[in-house]
C-alpha cells in the first residue's frame, strides 16, 4: 500500500511540475497585449484566439504549439519565430490575407 501511494505522491509531483515546465510566461503575455512587443520571448502552447495583434513584435519569439485561431497578424513581425504545431486556422495573415482552416505552422492563404 505504501509502495502504490509513493508512486502516486511521485507521479503527481512530476506532473505538475511538467505543467510548470510548458507555461508560458503570464507576465510576457500581459506585456505583448499592452504593448504588442515581445521580441524573443517563449509562448509555448499560448493562445492568442481572436486578438488584434496587428503590427506586433514578435521577432524570435517561441510560438511553437500556440494558436492564432481567427487572430489579426497583420504586418506583424514573425522574423525568425519557432512556428512548429502553431495553428493559424481563419487568422488575418501579416500581408492581409485569411488563413484557411488546417493551417498548422504555416499559414495556407484562401483560395478566392
Amino acid at each position: 500500500m505504501i509502495k502504490h501511494f509513493s508512486i502516486f505522491l511521485i507521479w503527481t509531483v512530476f506532473t505538475l511540475v511538467g505543467l510548470d515546465l510548458f507555461a508560458y510566461d503570464k507576465a510576457s503575455f500581459e506585456r505583448l497585449l499592452r504593448t504588442k512587443k515581445c521580441p524573443r520571448c517563449d509562448f509555448y502552447r499560448a493562445s492568442f484566439d481572436r486578438l488584434d495583434l496587428r503590427g506586433a513584435n514578435l521577432n524570435g519569439a517561441k510560438l511553437a504549439y500556440a494558436t492564432f485561431r481567427e487572430t489579426t497578424l497583420y504586418a506583424a513581425d514573425l522574423t525568425g519565430a519557432d512556428l512548429r504545431g502553431t495553428v493559424f486556422d481563419g487568422a488575418i495573415w501579416i500581408d492581409g490575407s485569411v488563413c484557411q482552416a488546417g493551417s498548422v505552422g504555416e499559414c495556407r492563404r484562401k483560395q478566392p
